[in-house]
């Protein structure tokens, strides 16, 4: 007992010390194109401002802290067309399905461009991890990879042959970028 309220004090010890964070208030608008400062490092005409955190952590944030624990965990899986579990291996869509299947108990559409289509289109001022970003890499084709923070997204990638990470300032993801969803 005197272990559980040691380990409790010191939880909310660290949510307390980093309950102030800076966030940078973007666009609003979802579309990139060369005026849009939403994926743009370079774009320096953000505002930071400062906001509050709660100490105690909601079911959605234990929910996307969760996915993005599935999804980091799934990083080095083997790429398969059609994959959706990390023995066999993934395709993107197939990691988007496994990841809210195993965090949240959730099944959503198999292919990314149902998975586009299906989800809950938001802001780059919104986006939160766990939540979804879309690309458009041929006529035919769509890619979906998961957002982790600071950037940064895991995907299954058939370039690489694996799960892997990515950031969002990259030239090739940049360019095809086409939309930011969520199922939360």
């Amino acid at each position: 007992m005197k272990n559980l309220k040691l380990f409790a004090i010191a939880i909310l010890s660290l949510l307390l010390l980093s309950a102030c964070s800076q966030v940078r208030q973007h666009s609003t608008d979802n579309r990139v194109n060369s005026k849009t400062p939403i994926l743009s490092s370079q774009s320096q005409r953000t505002q930071t401002v400062q906001t509050h955190q709660s100490p105690i952590l909601n079911n959605q944030q234990l929910s996307r802290k969760r996915m993005v624990q599935i999804a980091t965990n799934t990083i080095g899986s083997p790429y398969r067309w059609g994959g959706n579990n990390p023995s066999e291996g993934f395709d993107c869509s197939g990691l988007m399905s496994y990841v809210h299947k195993n965090a949240l108990g959730m099944k959503i559409p198999r292919t990314a461009a149902q998975q586009r289509d299906n989800s809950r289109t938001i802001s780059y001022a919104q986006l939160q991890p766990g939540d979804m970003l879309f690309f458009k890499t041929g006529k035919k084709s769509n890619h979906v990879g998961i957002y982790i923070g600071k950037r940064k997204f895991v995907h299954a990638a058939t370039g690489s042959k694996h799960v892997r990470l990515a950031t969002m300032d990259s030239s090739y993801w940049f360019k095809r970028f086409v939309k930011f969803g969520t199922y939360l």
